[in-house]
């Protein structure tokens, strides 16, 4: 793999060449899993909010691939540790796709095992990221009879106030259903259909 392959930006902090070639460098060892991708970014940023805290750096690596975007984010006090853990978590994320590639591609169909109780649902499943015989498994099933339109704010307030971490609503401005998320890093983001879906 080239670095001319890998397209690398820097966000709030100076470009430096030593931490183009350490990515490069790591994910060249990536390269059979990679042959697929149709585009890979790097992202090294560093907030201002949080200079001297212990998560200063974070890297994020996005790759495309013909059935899907594979996403990797990693904060830390240390660039180089950030990238090692993230291209090991994308190696076993790309392992998982490349071993799925029948189903990604609709040769097999997909398996989802339902909650025997709702209890279930909130038993920590062993380290998810391994994806060792892993299928996912629906905990709660919920039919949403309402769904008037919402503006933005009041979305938000509404998972807010039901304590969760997403909620999906029809928004009031493009009457659209629209997924309202909470990021781990403060504030939300909005998932909405592009125009003409």
């Amino acid at each position: 793999m080239l670095e001319k392959d890998i397209r690398i930006s820097f966000v709030g902090m100076d470009p430096t060449e030593p931490l183009k070639k350490y990515v490069v460098e790591k994910l060249s060892k990536k390269e059979s899993l990679l042959n697929q991708a149709t585009s890979i970014e790097v992202f090294f940023k560093q907030s201002r909010f949080t200079k001297g805290v212990d998560y200063d750096f974070r890297v994020d690596i996005n790759v495309k691939l013909p059935e899907t975007l594979i996403r990797v984010e990693e904060t830390g006090s240390d660039m180089y540790v950030n990238i090692d853990t993230a291209v090991e978590v994308l190696g076993r994320r790309l392992s998982r796709y490349s071993d799925m590639k029948e189903v990604w591609i609709g040769e097999k169909p997909w398996k989802v095992l339902e909650a025997e109780s709702e209890l279930e649902a909130f038993v920590e499943e062993d380290e998810v990221d391994d994806y060792v015989d892993y299928t996912p498994k629906i905990g709660k099933r919920k039919i949403v009879e309402d769904m008037s339109p919402l503006e933005e704010g009041e979305a938000i307030e509404r998972m807010e106030m039901a304590g969760y971490d997403q909620y999906l609503f029809r928004s009031k401005k493009s009457g659209k259903i629209s997924m309202l998320y909470r990021r781990k890093n403060g504030g939300y983001g909005l998932v909405e259909p592009k125009e003409g879906i």
